[in-house]
């Protein structure tokens, strides 16, 4: 299905605003572009390395981004979804059982008028208000058997809603994530100590711009910019970044 030229445009401006952080906005300079690709590779590499570390063996799904194979999608989102893949596979490598790369069902309206769509105009993640209200649940049935769901764009909105939520497993990582819906620091790190949610990836707050001098090595620039949030270290992670969420 095509995307109207409205909702293309819509769209530009939500997914251009909410892709992951605040340099992720599609730039002309494609030198740029490409370096924060670089940048999200290397977030996902350490998520991949420690979900590798958490669950060797197991088996995952990863949500993609359904707007990535839509004619007229922009070439930033490709660029970007590719880089996360790169970066988990190189994480992971063969230590884990990829069971596919699948995209939530969306509503009707995310592709011919998403501005009717209730949204949070803050959130950085627009496709947790795109998705269908089980989504998830539903991709999980047709796809059962999964240990852990990786998301690249987010959480559902209603994820305190669905099926899976109510269970231990699957368990949930995520990839620049808006947690604001689980209530703030309180509901991330109960979900964090209880198991449910295995690795969370965050920018760091004061990070440097893209354009910064690259760091020493991956996981020096990993360190300057993102965070790793998993439940050895969730409190000290609150203790030092109170208003991360």
């Amino acid at each position: 299905m095509r995307i109207s030229p409205k909702a293309a445009w819509v769209l530009a401006g939500l997914l251009g605003a909410a892709l992951a952080w605040r340099w992720f906005t599609p730039s002309p300079d494609q030198a740029l572009r490409n370096r924060a690709a670089q940048h999200r590779e290397i977030a996902a590499r350490v998520l991949g390395e420690s979900l590798a570390r958490q669950f060797p063996a197991r088996r995952v799904i990863v949500v993609s981004n359904p707007f990535v194979a839509l004619p007229g999608a922009a070439e930033e989102i490709r660029q970007f979804e590719q880089a996360a893949l790169a970066g988990l596979s190189r994480g992971w490598g063969d230590r884990i059982q990829l069971l596919g790369v699948f995209p939530p069902a969306l509503r009707p309206e995310a592709l011919t008028h998403p501005e009717r769509l209730p949204m949070d105009p803050e959130t950085k993640t627009p496709l947790s208000f795109l998705q269908t209200d089980r989504a998830w649940d539903e991709l999980l049935a047709q796809h059962p058997g999964a240990d852990v769901l990786v998301s690249l764009i987010g959480v559902p909105a209603n994820l305190a809603a669905l099926e899976l939520w109510q269970h231990p497993e699957p368990v949930l990582a995520l990839l620049f994530p808006d947690l604001r819906m689980l209530g703030g620091w309180e509901g991330v790190e109960a979900a964090i100590t209880s198991g449910k949610l295995a690795a969370v990836v965050m920018e760091r707050p004061g990070s440097p711009p893209a354009s910064a001098a690259p760091a020493t090595d991956d996981w020096a620039e990993f360190e300057r910019r993102f965070l790793l949030i998993i439940a050895e270290n969730v409190g000290a992670v609150r203790a030092a970044y109170p208003r991360l969420f």
